[in-house]
């Protein structure tokens, strides 16, 4: 697929008309904020706009250039304050108006249904439910210690130092910086039909790459596989044409930071970042190789919390392509973090079994900024199969690699290096909060009943999750039974 001088919203529209009504059924975007909005900071009526993610168009389909906006305003916002009232915060916002950069604007109904990487949930509503903080691990462990010393008032004073050095309490206000990524149910109508979708569904017009393009992209080996044990584990999915310096210019105006080496330090600091509930935007990650090469870059796109990220691991290739450098990348989206008992032990991370998705972010991302010159997707062939190690389970993708070619990005159209995120309360304000919300959950909940009725809470959690995940695991094996001879259009491989 060949996509160039503009971009398609990331807008897949369903044509049925609704009885009584000029709209339209719902379509899912994805846009991202441009200005930061924070549960303390912010007021009911506040306007906020954001800038809609792009996608690649077929080649002669109509396209949606970039700088494309969604334009609202926060119709409620909850803060917990002092902890007095509220133990959660809570913001509802709503855009109802989508604009072009040509100036035509159209009216729209919509409904939020999801914050990428984010650490607050969404209800059916569209309101953004905030953390309650005395539920982090952190609180939990604190509120042990501190039950502990008042056994021994003469350490309760060095028990809350030590409590406050090793772990932080989490912050219960919502703080989104410009650049988060919203999903969101828009309602258009009749009228913006034609201006807001793309003409054909993504692959009924893919054109012919040039032959030397693809001829890089077939000589790149399928998978990465691990330092420690030779099993595969993450599809190489993306290739970069460019420089350095044009690559590492393009990811820092998405958003995107490097990651920092794996130590002793930085595993105690995803450790901390866990427990806190909060977000470690340059966190490690686990070393993969290619052709026996460690990566030359290890890029990632985090939120506010540890738990879940966009990260893609980047390698210099020894070929060219018209003179310029080519990358080969695998993408992958961290989903959850767990506890590994398998070597190496420590926390983990479980990812999204469809990799096509987070190829796509990748892709969106970049042309968001206007750092991208050209996109082509390439369909491999069937992978060859190593004799001693099956593919990964769990993993799909539809064969695609996506070859994004960039250039200068001396004037980035969007940036989004900069969250700008609004400053938190008081030094005062986070103290007096601490104490209020401690106290209030301690009276709440340190009980037998509370507790035992937790207890089952979290049993049956875990017999849910066992369940959903042999279900899954028994409708891969029935898939891959009938697939015996998968077509070169679809791949297996599992989660990390």
């Amino acid at each position: 697929m060949h996509a160039k001088g503009g971009v398609c919203a990331w807008l897949g529209f369903i044509f049925v008309v609704q009885a009584g009504s000029e709209l339209r059924a719902a379509t899912l975007i994805k846009a991202r904020l441009l200005e930061s909005v924070s549960s303390y900071r912010s007021k009911p009526g506040d306007t906020i706009q954001a800038v809609v993610a792009p996608r690649s168009c077929p080649e002669g389909s109509a396209s949606l250039p970039i700088g494309t906006l969604l334009s609202g305003h926060l119709q409620k916002v909850r803060r917990v304050g002092l902890g007095l009232i509220h133990e959660t915060a809570r913001i509802e916002l709503t855009f109802d108006e989508f604009r072009l950069p040509d100036g035509n604007r159209y009216d729209i109904e919509t409904k939020l249904v999801g914050i990428d990487n984010a650490r607050e949930r969404v209800d059916k509503k569209g309101a953004i439910h905030g953390i309650r903080a005395t539920a982090s691990l952190s609180s939990r462990l604190g509120s042990r210690l501190a039950l502990e010393a008042w056994e021994h008032p003469m350490l309760l004073g060095p028990a809350l130092v030590v409590e406050s050095g090793l772990m932080r309490f989490p912050d219960p206000e919502i703080a989104y910086g410009r650049g988060t990524e919203l999903s969101v149910d828009v309602r258009f109508p009749e009228s913006a039909e034609k201006a807001a979708a793309c003409s054909l569904a993504v692959g009924e017009a893919d054109t012919d790459p040039p032959d030397d393009l693809r001829d890089v992209v077939n000589g790149l080996p399928y998978w990465a596989y691990s330092k420690r044990q030779p099993q595969p584990m993450d599809l190489v999915n993306l290739v970069f044409i460019g420089s350095e310096s044009e690559l590492l210019a393009a990811f820092t105006a998405a958003g995107w930071n490097r990651a920092l080496p794996n130590s002793m330090v930085t595993g105690l600091h995803a450790i901390r970042a866990i427990a806190e509930e909060r977000e470690y935007a340059d966190a490690p990650m686990r070393t993969l190789l290619l052709d026996g090469n460690q990566p030359d870059l290890t890029l990632q796109d985090a939120l506010n919390t540890f738990e879940k990220r966009d990260h893609l691991r980047i390698w210099k290739r020894p070929e060219e392509w018209q003179g310029r450098s080519a990358w080969a990348s695998s993408a992958t989206r961290d989903i959850g973090a767990t506890f590994s008992m398998r070597r190496p032990f420590g926390f983990t991370h479980q990812i999204e079994g469809n990799v096509d998705l987070e190829r796509d972010k990748v892709v969106s991302d970049l042309q968001l900024t206007g750092c991208v010159d050209s996109v082509e997707h390439i369909t491999r062939g069937q992978p060859r199969r190593d004799p001693q190690h099956e593919f990964r389970k769990g993993v799909h993708t539809d064969s695609r690699v996506a070859v994004v070619i960039f250039n200068s990005c001396e004037s980035p159209f969007e940036n989004f290096a900069d969250p700008a995120l609004a400053p938190q309360p008081p030094l005062a304000v986070r103290l007096v909060r601490r104490v209020s919300l401690t106290v209030r959950n301690h009276f709440l909940r340190d009980n037998i009943v509370y507790r035992s009725g937790d207890a089952a809470r979290l049993g049956l959690l875990a017999v849910r999750g066992w369940y959903v995940r042999r279900r899954d695991e028994g409708r891969a094996e029935k898939e891959e039974s009938l697939h015996a001879a998968p077509p070169e259009s679809a791949l297996h491989g599992s989660a990390e």
